[in-house]
């Protein structure tokens, strides 16, 4: 039997919206008139890195490896919201200039960056044909980006959360992408051989599979992989059909990973109770502290519902502010109070920077910069605390009237620092430029429903001698 016969694939990908979608669930209860477009999976551009290590000292960093088609990607796509990201790319990255043709479009990779989280992928194509006329769609190269599938031994690796994935035009008839694919919850050894399929590109039917062979060796020395396997049970009462039901949700930790390219913890989770329309998850639910009760950031990118067949949901949480320094972690569930109203915060102006909104008790979002043009609206803002979610601002002029902004939403996350970028595009949408132009104070809204279950933490203990 394959060492690879046991892959957990979860077969309930639409239970992902329960949670992966909570803050746009939140966002609009409270504000429902507000509109939003959401740039699909982009929303969500995860930059990977480990946090806290510092400055990289001299040593380490002429040690670095220079990955000629990973630094082309980047003086290509100078948009990339994953910059930030570009040395422990390089740092974990080969050059594989693997090309197959089929149909008239030539697909390339050209570089991999592998460790225990993620396989990235740099690919080109080309065509003879303009991308963009093929469909209106392909006006935005994201939305034309193929979409690589991880086989390993002939099986389909599913992934279990959003596929996080950009592009770029290098020309009328040449895309360049960039594609992660999650593989936390498997163990490839290093040199193992996988298959990159495509089988669909522009709208062409076609058969694109290139095989290669993983390179962990740069990652290796840097990767920390504890086994935990630690249980525990978390009691929920939900308000469901008018009803208040009561479920156990059964936890088992599987894992903790720390490498180059990211911070994860491995859950299983199965509950007491499913219904046709939902299975109730603590999902990404929770805090998470350090051994010196520092809170570490749990990003949130959703998960996947229970496999139906073992109603088990296996997921794999990405978390920030850790690294191979990092002796202990706790996890605490959060719940939500439906009875207590979160409200909106006083309006504060854009020009007095930082500014500090105390969404609860447990934690607060400081925003550090704003910048405001006729295209697009960004704003950097870190987190202290407990701040589960992803900074949403309301916008005001200086009378404090609010201003009805429509824009598509791109977020990205620098994990050396900590800080988050949120893009508004405001482009292809009908937005009054006056409106824009007379924004001069921002505000969000409070997390006061929000409970820390301390009564039910865990403790996990990241012991040299459980890393593998």
């Amino acid at each position: 039997m394959s060492k690879f016969d046991d892959i957990k694939i979860p077969s309930n990908i639409d239970e992902v919206t329960k949670n992966a979608i909570k803050r746009g669930i939140d966002y609009n209860k409270r504000r429902k008139y507000k509109e939003l477009g959401i740039a699909s999976i982009t929303i969500l551009a995860i930059g990977t890195g480990i946090i806290g290590v510092g400055i990289m000292n001299p040593s380490i960093a002429d040690s670095i490896p220079i990955i000629k088609n990973i630094l082309n990607y980047f003086y290509d796509n100078k948009e990339s919201l994953y910059e930030s990201d570009k040395k422990d790319l390089e740092k974990t990255g080969v050059d594989l200039n693997l090309t197959v043709e089929d149909k008239g479009i030539e697909f390339t990779i050209n570089s991999i960056s592998v460790d225990d989280n993620y396989i990235t992928i740099f690919h080109t194509v080309k065509t003879d044909k303009n991308i963009k006329e093929i469909d209106k769609s392909y006006k935005e190269a994201y939305f034309a980006n193929p979409i690589e599938k991880l086989y390993i031994d002939g099986k389909d690796v599913i992934e279990g959360e959003i596929i996080e994935q950009e592009a770029t035009y290098v020309s009328d008839n040449e895309l360049k992408g960039m594609r992660k694919i999650d593989v936390s919850n498997i163990e490839i050894p290093n040199n193992t051989e996988i298959e990159l399929r495509i089988d669909e590109i522009f709208g062409t039917k076609g058969n694109w599979s290139i095989f290669t062979k993983v390179d962990k060796s740069r990652a290796i020395e840097e990767t920390y992989n504890y086994d935990i396997n630690k249980d525990f049970i978390v009691n929920s009462t939900y308000d469901y059909d008018g009803k208040k039901v009561d479920v156990n949700h059964n936890i088992n930790i599987e894992k903790v990973i720390i490498s180059p390219l990211a911070n994860k913890i491995v859950i299983n989770e199965k509950s007491t109770k499913t219904f046709d329309d939902w299975s109730p998850m603590l999902g990404n639910s929770f805090a998470l502290f350090d051994q010196d009760g520092k809170s570490l950031d749990v990003v949130d990118k959703g998960g996947s519902g229970p496999n139906p067949e073992t109603g088990i949901a296996t997921n794999s949480y990405e978390f920030l502010k850790a690294d191979k320094n990092t002796k202990s972690l706790t996890l605490v569930p959060i719940s939500y109070d439906e009875t207590i109203e979160n409200y909106d915060l006083e309006p504060q102006s854009i020009d007095k920077l930082p500014i500090v909104f105390e969404t609860s008790e447990h934690g607060k979002l400081i925003v550090e910069d704003i910048q405001i043009t006729d295209k697009e609206i960004r704003y950097t803002y870190y987190k202290d605390g407990v701040e589960p979610r992803y900074a949403q601002l309301w916008f005001f002029d200086k009378d404090g009237k609010e201003l009805n902004i429509s824009s598509t939403i791109k977020e990205s996350i620098d994990r050396r620092t900590g800080r988050y970028t949120t893009i508004l595009d405001l482009e292809g949408h009908d937005n009054n430029l006056d409106d824009i132009r007379n924004i001069s104070k921002v505000s969000t809204f409070t997390q006061n429903s929000m409970r820390l279950l301390y009564d039910k933490q865990i403790k996990i203990d990241l012991e040299k001698d459980n890393n593998k």
